[in-house]
């Protein structure tokens, strides 16, 4: 079986071609918002993930409703081309369509001979996706170089291998780690959408403007979209499952109630723990009433499927009361309550058509509930902005971080606050290494680990670098830095860095004490949500 590794396949195929036809689109006098074309992108990238994972399950098991999924997966491709059209013209998406069908269909190709057993024609089609997003980092790079073509070629085959992780382990019986898998690809994707539409903003400042991108404001806005949206569709294909009977079913839920806890987190961070805690235990009983419901629909059991409808409704008040109460001066319960019984009508009535069969009234539910969670993720991150303005400015807000180590000593304190290490500090060679994930963390940076290249990945105000253990050099934002024949190496099962192209890397400043071994990183970075 052959594997792909990637990242965000199709992303960059979004602004090559956005850019490649601008010069001849018809553009208008007023820029568009920086930040709306980020909630555009993370909401239709997320749902191609997603739908494209099931997509690929229901071909995979031959499934009566598999068609109706295509075409929702297609109608996703659709409304990508037709984000071009608007703002680019009628050439960008014509150019765009046949493209990000062409991978569409690979996935599915894929899908389609492991179902038949055909090796050979998986391998093909794995070759093909590995083309396509070589030819897509090409396109990319041309057009953007700035973000280089290194970076661009490993961002498009992580997100082809994050799908085809999930595909094979759910063909391999192994659901716990298909579902994982699935939630990276999503998250995945939408963080992809973000650097993409940072990307757009900055390479045509005459199109888009970005004075509202960067802000806390807007980050709650895209965590809230991010989260919500994932429920939404993962909540639809649980519920699917549980009419089915699936022996997956069981980790379908799981990945539903990892989302909320992601979600709890989210509300934690702007209330409390306390409130995060309430707002679980709700938000966790509306999800366990929509299984309940899904479970009554399945069995005919009408009875049950009334009760169960019920308690959504009293789930919904009970939501919508948490946030009045919460935004005393901006909770506007009413239109939240309306919101989210909107919603779950959707998801319900989804349900009831998918249960009778009639799969394309289901998958147009479908589709409705899922963009019903933009649409409120809109309106909380508006009442909570507004109940806590100075939490959630519209401008950005700039943070000074002050990292001080010292070589020997398990411990290390960002802005007066210790934090327990690991492994210290150490000097080998005459090179003074840094524990870089500990480090980066502290610095204000988002740090994940890549095991199948032993490399770790930092992203911080729109840069991104990699440090890849054993090599002497990073790479930052496609572009490769030297560290001068001292590599990255493991310690104590820890990644070590040499603190000099740490600081090269990022543009962090570095000083090192001269006599007692002090080390002190100093940064400004933007405050995020």
């Amino acid at each position: 079986m052959m594997r792909l590794k990637g990242k965000l396949a199709l992303l960059g195929l979004c602004l090559v071609l956005l850019l490649s036809c601008a010069a001849g689109a018809q553009a208008g006098s007023a820029r568009e918002s920086a930040a709306e074309l980020r909630v555009r992108l993370d909401a239709l990238l997320g749902e191609h993930a997603l739908l494209a994972v099931f997509a690929m399950q229901k071909r995979y098991d031959g499934v009566a409703d598999y068609q109706q999924a295509a075409v929702l997966l297609g109608k996703n491709s659709e409304r990508l081309a037709a984000t071009l059209r608007s703002t680019y013209g009628e050439e960008a998406a014509k150019t765009f369509e046949p493209l990000w069908s062409s991978y569409v269909e690979a996935l599915l190709n894929y899908a389609q001979a492991a179902a038949a057993g055909e090796e050979t024609a998986r391998t093909q089609a794995a070759n093909g996706l590995e083309a396509y997003d070589k030819e897509l980092a090409l396109f990319w790079a041309r057009l953007l170089p700035d973000l280089g073509a290194a970076g661009l070629e490993e961002g498009t085959k992580r997100h082809t291998d994050l799908m085809l992780q999930a595909f094979d382990a759910y063909t391999d019986k192994n659901d716990a780690a298909a579902y994982k898998a699935m939630r990276e690809a999503y998250a995945n994707a939408v963080a992809s959408a973000d650097l993409l539409a940072a990307g757009m903003a900055a390479q045509s400042p005459d199109r888009f403007d970005a004075s509202g991108m960067k802000t806390r404001k807007a980050d709650l806005r895209a965590a809230l979209g991010r989260l919500l949206g994932e429920h939404a569709l993962t909540a639809a294909f649980a519920m699917q499952k549980s009419i089915a009977g699936a022996s997956d079913f069981d980790q379908a839920a799981a990945a539903l109630n990892r989302n909320a806890e992601d979600l709890a987190a989210a509300v934690a961070s702007v209330y409390g723990e306390t409130a995060g805690a309430s707002f679980h235990t709700a938000w966790t009983s509306r999800t366990r009433y929509i299984l309940d419901y899904a479970k009554a629909a399945a069995s005919k059991d009408e009875s049950a499927r009334t009760i169960a409808a019920g308690n959504l409704e009293k789930a919904q008040a009970e939501l919508a009361q948490f946030f009045a109460d919460a935004n005393p001066q901006h909770g506007g319960k009413p239109e939240l309550l309306n919101g989210l019984s909107t919603q779950i009508r959707q998801m319900t009535k989804a349900l009831d058509h998918s249960a009778l069969g009639e799969y394309a009234a289901a998958y147009e539910r479908m589709e409705t509930a899922y963009a019903q969670m933009s649409l409120l993720a809109d309106l909380l991150a508006q009442e909570i902005s507004d109940q806590y303005p100075d939490r959630f400015p519209d401008a950005p807000a700039s943070v000074q971080k002050t990292v001080t180590m010292q070589i020997g000593v398990k411990e290390l304190t960002v802005n007066g606050q210790t934090i327990r290490m690991d492994v210290s500090p150490t000097l080998r060679g005459g090179v003074v290494y840094i524990p870089l994930r500990v480090v980066a963390e502290a610095a204000g940076a988002t740090v994940t680990w890549d095991a199948a290249t032993s490399t770790t990945r930092l992203a911080w105000g729109g840069n991104q670098a990699s440090f890849p253990v054993g090599l002497d050099q990073a790479e930052v934002n496609g572009r490769k830095k030297s560290a001068g024949g001292a590599p990255t190496v493991m310690q104590d099962g820890r990644v070590m860095v040499p603190i000099d192209i740490l600081g090269e890397a990022t543009g962090w400043k570095a000083e090192l004490g001269k006599d007692n071994g002090s080390i002190r990183l100093t940064t400004t970075v933007e405050e995020r949500f």
